[in-house]
C-alpha cells in the first residue's frame, strides 16, 4: 500500500476495530489519517457507570499516532462526528491537505452502546435516532464525501464495517441491528454506481468481539474475560473475534488484490454460534 492514503473513522478506544486497522494499514506502507468524535473514543453506557478501562498511557488519536509513527508509519489525526455533513466533509478535507489524495475510506465508527438495548417500547426516540443517524446515515456521508476524489483518480476502496447483528436475529437491539443491515444494503447499492471508476465497496460483518463495546452489562464486578472466554466456547473457532481479525478482513478489502471483489460482505463470526455442542481436540484425545 506504499504510496496509498487511508482514512479510519472510529479510532478512539485502544481496544477498538478502529486502532488495529489503521495500525495494519500503516504498517502495509499507507499514510493513515485517524479519527474519532473524541479524541479518547465517546464512551459506552457501561463505561459511563463503571469507569472507561483505558490505561492511563492511552490518550486517544494522539497516542495512536505517535505508536504509528513510533513503528515507523505515516499517520495524523482529525476530530469530527460523522453523522454531521460539516464534520464527514472536513475529515476527508484533513486527508486531502495532509497527503494529498485519499484512496481508502475505513467507515468503522458506530454509535455507543447502552440506552438503545432494550424492548423497542423502552427505547427513546431520540436514541433510535441517534444510532441511525451516526452508524447510517454516518456511514452515507463519509461515503459522499470521499467519493468525488476517489472518482478523479479513478481508484478507491471503501470498506464499511457492519455487524452480524444487521444479518441474523438479534433480540433487544432493533436500532442498531436496523442501521447496520441498512449499511449491508448502502454497500451494495454504493457498488454499482462506482465499479466503472476503480472504486470498490464491500463491507465486514464481525460476529462477537472482545472490545469494549461487546459488553453491556453494568456489574462492575463483571469478569470480563470470563464472560468472552464463555462466549468464545460457543463458537466452532473456540474464541471470540479480536479487532486484529476486523484488521485483517480490512487489508484484503483495501489491497489491490481486492480489485475484482465489490458489493460483498464478508462474514467474520467464527463459525457461528452452535446450538448443538462442539467437538473439541482435548474430548478425542
Amino acid at each position: 500500500m506504499n504510496g496509498r492514503v487511508a482514512l479510519v473513522t472510529g479510532c478512539g478506544k485502544p481496544d477498538g476495530s478502529g486502532q488495529a486497522i489503521a495500525r495494519a494499514l500503516a504498517a502495509d506502507g499507507a499514510a493513515v489519517v485517524v479519527t474519532d468524535r473524541r479524541a479518547a473514543g465517546v464512551p459506552n453506557r457501561r463505561q459511563e457507570v463503571v469507569g472507561s478501562g483505558q490505561p492511563e498511557s492511552w490518550h486517544g488519536l494522539d497516542t495512536l499516532v505517535a505508536d504509528i509513527e513510533a513503528a515507523g508509519g505515516t499517520a495524523a489525526s482529525a476530530l469530527g462526528d460523522i453523522g454531521d455533513e460539516h464534520d464527514a466533509q472536513s475529515m476527508i478535507d484533513a486527508a486531502l491537505e495532509h497527503f494529498g489524495r485519499i484512496d481508502i475510506l475505513v467507515n468503522n465508527a458506530a454509535a455507543p452502546q447502552g440506552l438503545d438495548r432494550d424492548v423497542i417500547d423502552e427505547i427513546p426516540v431520540d436514541v433510535f435516532d441517534e444510532v441511525v443517524r451516526i452508524n447510517l446515515r454516518g456511514t452515507w456521508l463519509m461515503c459522499r464525501a470521499a467519493v468525488p476524489p476517489m472518482r478523479r483518480q479513478r481508484w478507491g476502496r471503501i470498506v464499511n464495517v457492519s455487524s452480524m447483528a444487521g444479518v441474523i436475529a438479534a433480540p433487544r437491539s432493533t436500532p442498531y441491528s436496523a442501521s447496520k443491515a441498512g449499511i449491508i444494503g448502502l454497500t451494495r447499492a454504493l457498488s454499482m454506481d462506482l465499479a466503472a471508476w476503480g472504486i470498490t465497496v464491500n463491507a465486514v460483518s464481525p460476529g462477537a468481539l472482545d472490545t469494549s463495546r461487546g459488553v453491556l452489562s453494568l456489574d462492575p464486578n463483571l469478569d470480563v474475560a470470563a464472560e468472552m472466554e464463555q462466549r468464545g466456547r460457543r463458537l466452532p473457532v473456540g474464541r471470540v473475534g479480536r479487532p486484529t481479525d476486523v484488521a485483517s478482513a480490512v487489508r484484503y478489502l483495501a489491497s489491490d488484490g481486492a480489485e475484482f471483489m465489490t458489493g460483498q460482505m464478508l462474514v467474520l463470526d467464527g463459525g457461528g454460534p452452535a446450538p448443538f455442542p462442539l467437538p473439541r481436540p482435548e474430548e478425542s484425545a
